[in-house]
């Protein structure tokens, strides 16, 4: 028996993650530099790499003790290198730790092969003041930056990147050294998002990292450019203080293993001509023109950059309203165009309103035609549409989310409204389709104010739920990497609260970058999937 104790004793002591750690030395500059470095014992072809800066007056060992990154390689299969500082600082003014890092990455290249095309870096306190100085001049080494607690108080990067940047910056609101407030670190990361010309945002309350340790709920803020898939997220949390953490780890990672520097290189943007669609304006009613009405936040808006291929081929009994002007393509409020995206707004792109009317004039009889009126606001919770909240939605809202709100009168329901009622005088509506839960994401009550929206709608525009369904998509799954996935299990008891909802599935829908939106080819498949379930209620 005493033996058998001392086995499990012995057996409970190994590690449960598999990594070999070692002492790295190298030159730099004629000096010994050191690291210590993590790598999978069961190692990859053409790893990515993490390298770790870690903060003033500390050191590797203090940093991986702390932030427990290492613990995710076994299954992550990456390397990561934890540099030490020569003394106590780092050099935060010249290029000398400049060029350690530099170097670092060669040299992991040239003993683990790792894949120079996602290298990323992560730094703590000090250690993120180091790479927010570097940054302007390391874009073309680092596909993703990821720094924690510390910001470079007297250097503006956003003024001196050349290009757009992936970045994730964590930071605990009780931070007693780099005080949130007082450092102004919201506003700090939001320059660098200013700086990519962010096209959308969300904000994410109360969020907490999938995996984590369940105690550092905080908000998540996201700013993504749909043209160029730049993304920059700030999580700033609570119950926290300045120290590394296992659940920003888990947030960085996750955040940096989806960039890639060939796929930014090789990004060719052709220009797409956007079509105005100018078509005869139909003057009487026509029990042949199907119309749905669409709303919701960011994906219905239209957020991954429309392609050449979604321009083409559009057969002109696809057709749009357009809820608001579009001076770039000649479009003005009220009128019907055929359907060539954008259908939201002149500046927004892709959304799946574009192939689920591009399927039903496909599947539908050559005598039916279809509309689509979009009304949506990136950014929104459900309630925006409720007018009972409209305005204090609003008033509480950003600058950007207040410029969104304008192009409806801030009365996006009753834009809707209106434009409902314009069109039921040449055709009829059908069905709505909605897109929208990651503002409200796991709010258990979502389902009832869905209801209040969707019963005042039909009630404003004379319709019987049962002749006109709800069509609600899903959000990113978790294995696109979906930030927002686990509010599909509330989406999926829409049919509880409205009887005339139906689910329509996001499973295989391709994710963008940022875990919130969908790309251009998963907008395609989520679209023509809204199609399908409205042609099955169609019969």
């Amino acid at each position: 028996m005493k033996k058998l104790v001392m086995l499990l004793m012995l057996l409970s002591s190994v590690s449960a993650f598999a990594y070999k750690k070692q002492s790295i030395d190298i030159n730099v500059n004629g000096q010994t530099r050191n690291m210590v470095v993590f790598t999978p014992n069961k190692k990859a072809k053409k790893m990515p790499l993490m390298i770790v800066t870690h903060g003033m007056n500390q050191n590797p060992e203090y940093q991986y003790e702390h932030d427990r990154m290492y613990e995710l390689i076994d299954s992550a299969r990456f390397v990561i290198a934890y540099l030490r500082s020569d003394g106590n600082t780092w050099d935060i003014g010249g290029d000398k730790d400049r060029n350690f890092v530099l170097q670092s990455i060669d040299e992991m290249a040239k003993r683990f092969k790792v894949d120079l095309n996602r290298v990323y870096w992560s730094g703590f306190s000090m250690g993120s003041m180091l790479m927010y100085h570097c940054m302007a001049t390391m874009q073309d080494k680092i596909a993703a930056f990821a720094p924690c607690s510390g910001v470079m108080f007297n250097e503006q990067p956003w003024d001196k990147c050349p290009k757009p940047v992936n970045l994730i910056h964590c930071h605990a609101k009780a931070d007693d050294v780099f005080n949130y407030q007082r450092y102004r670190i919201h506003d700090y990361v939001q320059n660098m998002a200013k700086m990519n010309k962010f096209t959308t945002f969300i904000k994410l309350e109360n969020y907490q990292p999938a995996g984590g340790t369940g105690t550092h709920p905080g908000d998540k803020e996201v700013w993504t450019n749909h043209d160029t898939g730049c993304i920059v997220e700030l999580f700033a949390y609570e119950n926290g203080g300045h120290c590394p953490e296992l659940d920003n780890s888990l947030e960085i990672w996750n955040f940096c293993k989806r960039f890639t520097l060939k796929e930014q290189a090789d990004i060719v943007r052709k220009p797409v001509v956007l079509r105005s669609g100018e078509m005869e304006q139909p003057t009487g009613f026509d029990p042949d023109f199907h119309i749905y009405l669409c709303f919701g936040q960011s994906n219905m808006e239209g957020n991954a950059r429309i392609e050449g291929e979604d321009c083409e081929d559009i057969d002109p009994r696809f057709r749009m309203m357009a809820a608001v002007d579009f001076p770039n393509q000649d479009r003005k409020r009220g009128n019907w165009y055929v359907a060539y995206p954008p259908l939201c707004r002149g500046n927004n792109g892709l959304t799946p309103a574009d192939y689920f009317g591009r399927t039903m004039v496909e599947k539908l009889p050559k005598n039916i035609k279809v509309g689509v009126i979009n009304v949506a606001v990136g950014g929104a919770s459900i309630r925006l549409f409720d007018e009972d909240q409209t305005q204090e939605q609003i008033d509480k809202a950003a600058d950007w989310f207040k410029n969104f709100c304008k192009a409806y009168d801030n009365q996006p329901f009753r834009r809707l409204v209106e434009c409902g009622k314009e069109a039921q005088k040449v055709g009829v509506i059908k069905g709505i389709l909605l897109h929208q839960g990651c503002t409200d994401n796991t709010q258990q009550d979502w389902p009832e104010r869905v209801n209040l929206v969707y019963t005042r709608l039909l009630n404003e525009l004379n319709l019987k739920a049962e002749d006109c369904p709800l069509l609600v998509g899903e959000l990113m799954h978790q294995d696109q990497g979906g930030i927002c996935h686990a509010h599909n299990a509330v989406i999926a008891k829409i049919g509880e609260t409205i009887p005339t909802a139906h689910v329509v599935s996001a499973k295989g829908c391709t994710g963008a970058a940022d875990g919130l939106h969908f790309t251009a080819e998963g907008y395609r498949l989520l679209g023509r999937r809204y199609a399908e379930e409205m042609l099955k209620l169609l019969k």
